[in-house]
């Protein structure tokens, strides 16, 4: 086994994904369509991070860990699973067209989020 395979089979085991690009299905709650997710500034790489909950928190551990103290913002992905976040609200208009909307609060910009 090649340096890359152990790397590629220890970042899947990580990050509890063994399944290819083509076959993973976007889950149905993610984090990218709560209201309290902003983007980060390049928002192509679907990086943002949380307003309410903050860095501490685990919404992929078992129970799902919430910390609502600390300073920073809990740093998650626009595809995220947030089935077992108990503070998601989905928002109620979600702009995909980035070039219509400016307003960061309804702003979403990832491709995979189009319909």
């Amino acid at each position: 086994m090649s340096r890359r395979d152990q790397f590629l089979k220890a970042a899947s085991e990580r990050l509890g994904t063994k399944q290819s690009k083509l076959e993973q299905k976007n889950p149905e709650i993610m984090c990218g369509l709560c209201k309290h997710y902003r983007e980060m500034a390049f928002s192509g790489e679907g990086v943002g991070s949380c307003e309410l909950l903050k860095i501490g928190s685990d919404i992929l551990a078992d129970p799902p860990v919430f910390d609502l103290e600390s300073k920073n913002g809990y740093r998650t992905m626009n595809l995220q699973d947030a089935s077992r976040c108990s503070y998601y609200e989905k928002m109620d208009f979600v702009d995909k067209d980035g070039t219509e909307c400016i307003d960061p609060r309804f702003s979403r910009t990832m491709r995979q989020m189009q319909d």
